[in-house]
This record gives C-alpha cells, sequence and structure tokens, in this order.
C-alpha cells in the first residue's frame, strides 16, 4: 500500500513498500521533494539498514561531519552516528532502503566496507546506476518509478549472491523484534561461537550485532517516544532496557545527536526516517509519523 502525505509548501513524500517478491531484500520506497530558500543544517541519525539515494536533480548539500564531500546519489551502510550536513534550495529524490541481504546481494562487496560512510551510487553499480537514474528521470510520476525500481530490482536481486543464513537471521533478529536480543542467544540459534558470529557478522552486515542491537533499543525508544500517548522517560527507559534516565540520554547522544527532550522540542533538526519501522509493524502501533515512513521532521 502506497502511504501519502499531500504537498505542503513545496514539500512532498510519499512511501511503498517493494512488491512481495522483494520484502526480504528491500525494506521500503520513498520518493521526496524537499524545498529549504536558505541554508540549513540537518542531523542523520545511525540506522541500521542500507540507504540508497538516488538524485533526480543535482542537489545542494554539504558535509558537515566526516568528510566534507558532496556525494551524488549516496549509498550508506549501516552507521553507528548521526551525520550532519547543510542543505539549500530544492532536492527531489528517491529513497531505495536496503536489509543487509539486500544490499549485499545488489553491491557485492563485505558491507563493512561501505559503514559509517557514503559512496557514490555510479561508483558501485557504474551504468546500472545510470541507467536506473535516467530511467526514473524520465518516468511519468511517482508510481511509475516505483513499479521501475520493482521491475529492476527484482532482475537484479534475487538471484544473486546472499548473505548467509545465520547473519540473515541475526541481523533480523537484533532489528525487528521489540526485546532485546543477547549476542551469546544468537550464536546458539546459529551454531556458531559468539566471537565467530561477531567477527563475520561485523565483516558481512557492516557493524558488530552489539552495536546494532544498541540501535535498534535506539529506535524502539524513539518509536515509543515519538507517538500517541508517550511515556514518561523514566518509564521509557525502563521498557526500551536502559538502566536509568542517564543511560537513556547517553545513548541517545551517541547514536540521534540529541537528547530525547530535544528530539521533539521545535526547530529540532534531527531527521528521522527510518524506514525499517514499516516492516516492523509494531503492535500496538504507537502512532508516529516514523510507522508511516515519514520523517520526523515531517510537517504533514
Amino acid at each position: 500500500m502506497t502511504r501519502d502525505a499531500s504537498t505542503i509548501g513545496g514539500e512532498y513524500w510519499r512511501t511503498r513498500p517493494p512488491a512481495p517478491r522483494l520484502r526480504r531484500w528491500v525494506s521500503f520506497y520513498l520518493a521526496f521533494r524537499r524545498v529549504t530558500p536558505v541554508p540549513e543544517v540537518r542531523t542523520v541519525a545511525a540506522v541500521n539498514s542500507i540507504v540508497v539515494i538516488i538524485d533526480l536533480d543535482p542537489p545542494n548539500r554539504r558535509r558537515l561531519t566526516g568528510t566534507s564531500q558532496v556525494t551524488l546519489s549516496p549509498v550508506t551502510g549501516l552507521s553507528s552516528h548521526p551525520l550532519s550536513y547543510e542543505r539549500t534550495g530544492t532536492e527531489r529524490a528517491i529513497v531505495i532502503e536496503l536489509t543487509p541481504l539486500g544490499a549485499r546481494a545488489l553491491l557485492g562487496l563485505p558491507l563493512r566496507e561501505i559503514a559509517d560512510t557514503s559512496v557514490g551510487f555510479d561508483d558501485l553499480l557504474g551504468h546500472r546506476a545510470r541507467d536506473l537514474t535516467e530511467e526514473l528521470q524520465l518516468a511519468s510520476d511517482t508510481d511509475d518509478r516505483f513499479r521501475i525500481l520493482d521491475r529492476r530490482l527484482s532482475g537484479w536481486l534475487l538471484d544473486e549472491p546472499q548473505l548467509t543464513k545465520a547473519l540473515d537471521m541475526s541481523w533480523r533478529h537484533l532489528t525487528v523484534r521489540d526485546e532485546g536480543v543477547r549476542i551469546h542467544d544468537l550464536a546458539d540459534r546459529t551454531g556458531l561461537s559468539r566471537q565467530h558470529l561477531s567477527k563475520i557478522f561485523h565483516r558481512e552486515v557492516g557493524l558488530p550485532p552489539k552495536i546494532v542491537g544498541r540501535i535498534a533499543r535506539c529506535h524502539r525508544a524513539i518509536r515509543l517516544l515519538t507517538g500517541r500517548n508517550p511515556p514518561s522517560l523514566a518509564t521509557l527507559a525502563n521498557l526500551c532496557g536502559y538502566t536509568d534516565h542517564a543511560h537513556l540520554d547517553r545513548d541517545f547522544r551517541l547514536l540521534i545527536g540529541t537528547t530525547p527532550t530535544a528530539l521533539l522540542r521545535p526547530g529540532n533538526t534531527t531527521d528521522l526516517y527510518l524506514g525499517s519501522l514499516i516492516s516492523m509493524r509494531p503492535t500496538p502501533p504507537t502512532g508516529t509519523k516514523l510507522e508511516l515512513g515519514f520523517p520526523l521532521s515531517w510537517r504533514g
């Protein structure tokens, strides 16, 4: 089902899950148009998936953390820290959020090579990236672009080499379940030693399983905090497995770049569109915009 938000102030956001045959490989698609009349600094939080942004028009953005180099159509691996950038003008793009299974099949490399960094889509896929970008630019509308993605990705992903079942299952246990998962339990389920599982998970998925679990716990806290009837911060810390409020604050600062209190403050610039929350299908739903695939900053 496509989730659509009306255009407000020149901005447009629309999301859709991929075709059913692709849903182990792809979490969701997002089409957006974002307008910033004056330079604005935004922060993107740590994520547990691989995000491909296909720029339909050349963007005007500049990295403020890490390298200042601007990457056209960036592919960003799993990230363990927030990323800040400055943008201005109009951004128009398509976002594909991939699971590690999908990214490994599409890119054909250990995902540690793109963790905590961004690499150009063209640099990774060459003519395939250029052909897809051109086809998306010439498409008649957003629905047509989503159909193009389904067709192209089906041809590129379904028969390609994959992560091992043990690694795919471990990532899903860590990120899709609301309760915390111990690395020791994951190792028991896969039949691997804890040390060996951690080593190959870090290489093939991009981050150590312990950090992936921390990010997933932080995402769950964000979903509860930004939904209907949010709990107190003390209750939130307890529900999500933090030792206390200070522990909650510390993880938020490290992974999100702000505290829970500041995250909800008007004018906050932490740009959160955690599409993997769609596939979580939380029960009960919390009513947050993030569950619909829209960024927390969306004004609709």
